[in-house]
Order: structure tokens, then C-alpha cells, then sequence
């Protein structure tokens, strides 16, 4: 069975990412920004603000920022993949966003009684020895210490090798389970902070055991459907929604298998499902104040960025996610009654650099 090679380049966030796409920018047509209010002089600056970063950064795909529920800004430009003009409401690959629905899985049990963040993963996972000095916040918040499935150089292979896209989600599971439950940690546990995909993997499969249901159904029951998410979903929807103007092309042979992903990078959707997620998740309607609290609070000083649960820090006290996955890359940030949502489909490197530009003279005080 090949190796399936690269995939670290398609599910880290900004903090491990070494290596950049080129788009096909010959054919793009701009598609005229757009303010959904009445143009005051305060809206016409922010237009005109905004288009100019997105000009001067050369950037192409989506923008949709809104305030309270009102859009304040939205643009589309270039391409899908089926070469039809993007729009604000294409769906997209999210990437690494995908963790905040995972993290939110977790809590909701949590809220419900169902787990204990401090349950170590021996309890789920009886075989794993190295799994009784691992809790579930461990596993949030990026301090297990355990290895991801993926070594981090030009030349990077899964070292899972029984995993393919020819397999089923079961085998592909199994497959990863076994590899991760033989590799030693990487740290000890709660001492340090290290980015791994495999922590919202496992997450994803201890919600399964947990709900008894499996994990994409619990999130599209959960979440999608209470919100109206009608267009969200997740990778493996893909080939059976040609109408979404996606493709597996840009991804590394094999990262389509069915999953591989699950938990950290499994999803798609569109900029007005996002703003319904960032409203409800900052809202209390998803999970409880406090929960979000807790998904929002730094847990890693001793690194040069915050990290909370499926949660980073950015832009002037604002809290999100970036997503990397093919030559998608995509981001979300809330920040008082801010929601923003960027995507696009070239492989745009710049990414988590991108929001603090567009937001500089929109929000000019921290979030209390």
C-alpha cells in the first residue's frame, strides 16, 4: 500500500505551515463587492477600506463580515473548480475550522453529563497504556504529547500505511488507532504545547463512543439541522453534490479517504452556515456560555500564541480557527458581535495575516 504523502500540508493551521500553492489567476472575474446596509459614510469607508486590502494582498475568493447579524461587508472573485464564477454563497472546503465542531461536540456532552474533561483516555481506550495520563482537555487543547500521523518535511508521508481512499471508514479508523497506540509520546503529557490533527481524531471517535452515534451524524443532528446549516457537510458528501462545484483534484493521492480526516479537517460549508455557527456557538445556543468561555481561554503561556479548544487567539482579543486542506484555505474570527469568514480555493498562504488587515479600521478596541 503507498504511503500517502504530504497530508500535514493540507490540516495544520498557520503555526506548522512550510509550504505554498500557486493559483491560476488568468480567468478570474472580480465580482463587485457589496455592502448589504444603507451606504453611510461609515459603510462606504469600510468597502473602500476593505477592497483595497484584498486588492493590495491579491486575494482571491470570499469575504463575508458581518456585526450583530447585519452583513457589514461580503466579495467574491475567481473560480471553482468546475470554472464557474465563486460566489458569496459557494461552498468550500473549511479545513482546520472543522475542529471548532468538534470541540463543541465534546462540551456538549460534557454540558449534558455524559463525560468528564478530566476522563483520561484509558477509559475509552483500554489497550493504549501511555492513554491513563491523558485527559480529554489534553487532547482539546493540544497538550498530549501525542505524535501526529504525519512526519513534517518536503518529503512527508503518513505513516499509517493501511490507509486508503479505497477503504472503509472503518478500516481506515482502525488502522489509525493502531498506529497512534504504538508510537511513543512526543512529550509528556500537559507540559508543553504541540499542534497534532490526532487529538480532534480521537476526540471525534470518543464522541461517537460516547453518543453511539457516528460522529457525522451527531454533528449534523446537533448542529447543522438546529441552525439550518443546509449547506454544510463533510468530505465524503463531496461526490454526491456535484452541484458544490468541488473536486478531491487538489488533494494528495488518499486524502479523500474516508476517515482520515474526521474531527480535524472533515468539513464543508459556506459563508451564511458559518455566520450561523459563529452566532450560536458565541451565543449560548450550541453550548453553554461558560463551555465557550472555556473554548476561548489561553491554556498554552508558554508559547507565543493562544490556543484554547479548536480555538485560537488573533486579531485584537478575536478568537477563531484557520484551515488549511488541498489548495483551500480558509478562516473564521469572532470578536464581539464581529463574525468574519474568509476562504478561497488557490492555495493563499497568507491567510491568518489577511484578517488583521481587513479588520484594522473596523475594529480599533480589544473585545472586553
Amino acid at each position: 500500500m503507498k504511503k500517502l504523502s504530504a497530508i500535514i500540508l493540507s490540516l495544520v493551521i498557520a503555526f506548522s505551515v512550510t509550504a505554498c500553492f500557486s493559483g491560476n489567476n488568468e480567468e478570474s472575474k472580480p465580482v463587485e463587492s457589496k455592502i448589504a446596509e444603507t451606504e453611510t459614510t461609515e459603510s462606504v469607508n469600510i468597502k473602500e477600506n476593505m477592497d483595497s486590502v484584498l486588492e493590495h494582498k491579491k486575494f482571491e475568493g470570499i469575504v463575508y463580515l458581518t456585526k450583530d447579524n447585519s452583513v457589514i461587508y461580503q466579495s467574491a472573485t475567481g473560480k471553482d473548480e468546475k470554472g464557474n464564477d465563486l460566489k458569496v454563497d459557494s461552498i468550500m472546503y473549511i479545513g482546520s475550522i472543522s475542529k471548532q465542531f468538534c470541540s463543541a461536540a465534546i462540551l456538549m456532552l460534557r454540558d449534558q453529563g455524559k463525560l468528564s474533561l478530566d476522563n483520561t483516555l484509558d477509559t475509552y481506550y483500554p489497550e493504549y497504556t501511555a492513554g491513563k495520563n491523558i485527559t480529554l482537555k489534553n487532547l482539546l487543547s493540544m497538550r498530549s504529547g501525542i505524535p501526529d500521523m504525519v512526519v513534517k518535511t518536503p518529503e512527508a508521508a503518513l505513516q499509517v500505511e493501511d490507509v486508503s481512499s479505497d477503504k472503509t471508514e472503518e478500516e481506515n479508523v482502525a488502522a489509525i488507532k493502531e498506529w497512534i497506540f504504538k508510537q511513543p509520546l512526543v512529550s509528556e503529557p500537559d507540559t508543553t504545547f504541540e499542534y497534532c490533527n490526532a487529538n480532534y481524531f480521537l476526540l471525534s471517535n470518543i464522541v461517537e463512543q460516547v453518543s453511539g452515534e457516528n460522529y457525522y451524524d451527531f454533528i449534523s443532528k446537533n448542529i447543522f439541522e438546529p441552525l439550518n446549516m443546509t449547506n454544510s457537510g463533510f468530505i465524503n458528501d463531496v461526490k454526491n453534490n456535484s452541484e458544490w462545484g468541488l473536486t478531491y483534484d487538489t488533494f494528495v493521492v488518499g486524502e479523500d479517504a474516508i476517515g482520515l480526516t474526521k474531527g480535524a479537517g472533515d468539513m464543508v460549508s459556506n459563508a451564511e452556515d458559518m455566520d450561523k455557527w459563529m452566532t450560536a456557538l458565541s451565543s449560548g445556543k450550541i453550548i453553554s456560555n461558560e463551555s465557550y468561555l472555556e473554548m476561548t481561554t489561553d491554556y498554552s503561556p508558554e508559547i507565543s500564541h493562544k490556543y484554547g479548544y479548536g480555538m485560537a487567539g488573533y486579531y485584537n482579543g478575536g478568537w477563531g480557527h484557520s484551515g488549511f486542506i488541498g489548495n483551500y484555505t480558509s478562516f473564521d474570527y469572532i470578536n464581539d458581535g464581529y463574525h468574519l469568514f474568509i476562504a478561497d480555493n488557490t492555495g493563499y498562504m497568507d491567510i491568518e495575516n489577511l484578517p488583521t488587515d481587513l479588520l484594522a479600521n473596523v475594529i480599533t478596541s480589544p473585545a472586553n
